[in-house]
């Protein structure tokens, strides 16, 4: 039997070809992609190839490294290499300044740049993105957060498929500025705004996204959210404050959606609103509703009345619904009574009740348990 110090030892990754070794040092940080170049001189070169730059300043001691980092990688690269894939996440960025992070932007959008996601937290709309983006017709994938937006007025995004705006300042004098950029992106997939928003909407103007697939839209203000933008999507995912403003247009492809209403006061026909929804989601399947409230004499819809025809998802379409933070409140009640009454083909009905006391809670699920039922399949929560 051979000695196993005999046993030859294979590199087996170091004679793979570049390009499937650059694959696999595309899925590293820019900082761990470099350090294999201690490993020999076959991989020196190699992470200098990739087409992807991921940059993450928690990966640095210091912002100070972490800039110059930034720096010699970008002027160390062939300037004629593609960069199909650049991300730079700055969670200390008060050591960047507009120059800087332009200077990279601008660089990596002459290289044909396709995913472009930005993260220059946590101090808010201290970097405006710039203008060469808005020219950017390659771009499949753009992801922004903490910046503010002077530039994409007039931006033209065939290719564009995801859309991220995560606390976005518009600093621009132009009530259609959102509504306008998205006109500019025929082919979107995949649509997240969170945070505030500060444009006027003019709903009835848009013809909506058309080849939309997921929408998450959370607002911390009262505005009225367009949801004719988003009415050919099949996932939603919204979180509201007075839901009774909103017009609800017909979603025709829509089979999954979760509803999370804010922390107010002011939800007088909530629930009504809601089955204005549902007759208005022909093909829901699934259905999430989360109340945050944390109000203990809310006021409810006492004059409820069941609508006189039954939505056509209830009918033939709801598998399952999930109420979150119930309460037992009248309206409340109502509404999923009718839930379990009407819904035809509902597999699983989860209610978490929000009081912490046992008896009242019982009590809550234990009236809900007496409840119609339209289907014979029913777990309850």
């Amino acid at each position: 039997m051979s000695s196993p110090h005999s046993i030859p030892i294979v590199d087996r990754i170091s004679v793979l070809p570049d390009s499937l070794i650059c694959h696999i040092l595309s899925f590293l940080s820019t900082k761990q992609s470099a350090a294999t170049t201690i490993l020999s001189k076959r991989w020196k070169p190699l992470w200098l190839l990739l087409l992807n730059l991921n940059f993450d300043d928690h990966d640095f001691a210091d912002f100070t490294s972490f800039r110059l980092f930034v720096y010699s990688v970008m002027l160390t690269r062939d300037p004629t290499s593609p960069i199909q894939s650049f991300r730079l996440k700055c969670g200390d960025s008060s050591g960047f300044n507009n120059h800087d992070v332009n200077l990279f932007i601008q660089s990596v959008v002459k290289r044909g740049i396709q995913n472009l996601n930005l993260d220059m937290s946590p101090l808010p709309f201290h970097f405006e993105l710039p203008q060469c983006v808005s020219t950017c017709s390659n771009l499949t994938v753009l992801k922004l957060r903490k910046l503010s937006l002077n530039c994409l007025l007039d931006a033209n995004f065939p290719l564009l498929k995801i859309l991220n705006l995560d606390r976005i300042k518009f600093n621009v004098d132009h009530t259609c500025f959102l509504e306008n950029l998205l006109n500019g992106c025929p082919a979107l997939q995949d649509l997240r705004i969170i945070g505030s928003l500060q444009s006027h909407f003019k709903d009835e103007e848009f013809n909506g996204l058309l080849k939309l697939v997921k929408a998450i839209i959370h607002n911390s203000t009262n505005f009225n959210i367009p949801f004719g933008w988003v009415c050919n999507t099949n996932f939603l995912f919204t979180k509201l404050r007075c839901p009774y403003r909103y017009k609800v247009p017909t979603f025709l492809n829509l089979n999954r959606m979760k509803i999370v209403f804010q922390l107010t006061n002011d939800w007088l026909g909530k629930w009504k609103w809601l089955i204005e929804v549902l007759q208005h989601c022909p093909k829901l399947q699934n259905l999430i509703i989360h109340e945050r409230s944390t109000y203990e004499n809310e006021v409810g819809d006492d004059d409820w009345m069941d609508p006189p025809i039954v939505s056509k998802c209830l009918l033939s379409e709801l598998r399952t619904c999930s109420l979150i933070g119930y309460k037992g409140m009248k309206s409340e009640f109502q509404f999923a009574e009718y839930i379990l009454k009407n819904a035809k083909v509902l597999h699983t009905m989860t209610i978490t009740a929000s009081p912490v006391d046992i008896n009242i809670k019982h009590q809550m699920l234990t009236k809900l348990y007496l409840c119609l039922r339209g289907s014979h399949l029913i777990e309850e929560g």
